[in-house]
């Protein structure tokens, strides 16, 4: 079973293909990219300016996340640094799920959240994803203003889902 996990993980075939573009926010040119594994350490610095420790996404899984052929990871990156990224499982054809959007602490509020939203949503669209999904501390209050603004509704609530804190988390859902 383990073995079979491990497969399942571990075959670094390229499903969900992305063609890296600039995009803008408030004047500031940015690129937008597929994740590659060097990006995993900034993924982890990034975490580390907006949670507490211990992060939420250990690197071990973060590394998974961006090997995983059943998921798409882009990096919004300025100057060679990562600044912000999101992760989207495209596993289930009709219903894409967000598994990760983090945007550095000196990143926030200009933007950049509504710019990865916009892009994830594009990208289902095109390939015919009717829904998404996502988990949400129910006490970030910036997070779920931008999954409002997007149109997100809440499903079904998981008591103490998160480790860290086991604080209560929204699923939310959207049609797309």
């Amino acid at each position: 079973m383990l073995k079979k996990f491990k497969q399942l993980f571990s075959n670094k075939t390229t499903k969900f293909d992305f063609e890296e573009q600039t995009v803008s926010s408030e004047d500031r040119k940015f690129t937008l990219r597929k994740a590659t594994p060097k990006d995993a350490i900034q993924f982890m610095k990034i975490q580390e300016t907006i949670y507490p420790i211990p992060v939420p996404w250990p690197i071990d899984i973060v590394q998974m996340e961006i090997d995983n052929k059943n998921a798409l990871y882009l990096s919004l990156v300025e100057k060679d640094r990562v600044v912000a990224f999101i992760g989207v499982s495209l596993g289930d054809k009709k219903e894409a799920h967000i598994t990760n959007l983090a945007v550095d602490a000196d990143y926030q509020n200009i933007g950049i959240g509504h710019l990865l939203l916009n892009q994830a949503f594009s990208y289902c669209r095109k390939r015919e994803y009717q829904k998404m999904s996502l988990e949400v501390d129910v006490t970030n209050e910036s997070a779920l203003a931008l999954y409002d603004a997007f149109g997100f509704k809440v499903r079904t609530v998981h008591k103490k889902y998160y480790f860290r804190n086991h604080h209560d988390a929204w699923e939310m859902m959207v049609d797309l």
